[in-house]
């Protein structure tokens, strides 16, 4: 992944307060540890289709993602894991298929969505 300018402070100010029903993780559980860059700016909690951020850092999996929109895009199902991935965009350490299987089910509807600015995508 490249350097980029832009910091975890970059993330909306909301960001890490919004929660609630996700669908589309139905029968997911576990936390995925969320980096920006080198640096660590929350904890996704999957359970009971239900997705939050905590500050906590015990996770299974980690998703570094290279810009803090790329990270809220994901997380607001409006940009594609794998797609990402393969655009150099993330990387992934730990339960790959429980980051895939949740960011995907993200696209179904998450509170994250709508966060990405307009051509920020």
């Amino acid at each position: 992944m490249g350097t980029n300018s832009e910091s975890a402070s970059d993330l909306p100010a909301d960001w890490t307060t919004r929660r609630g029903p996700a669908v589309g993780v139905a029968g997911l559980r576990g936390r995925i540890r969320l980096d920006v860059g080198d640096s660590t700016v929350g904890c996704l909690k999957v359970a009971d289709e239900t997705v939050e951020i905590l500050a906590d850092r015990e996770a299974e999996a980690t998703l570094i993602a290279d810009s803090p929109q790329t990270l809220v895009g994901l997380l607001g199902g409006e940009k594609h894991p794998v797609v990402a991935r393969l655009q150099g965009r993330i990387s992934v350490a730990g339960n790959v298929a429980l980051v895939i299987q949740v960011f995907l089910g993200l696209q179904a509807g998450s509170p994250w969505s709508g966060l990405v600015r307009k051509g920020q995508s």
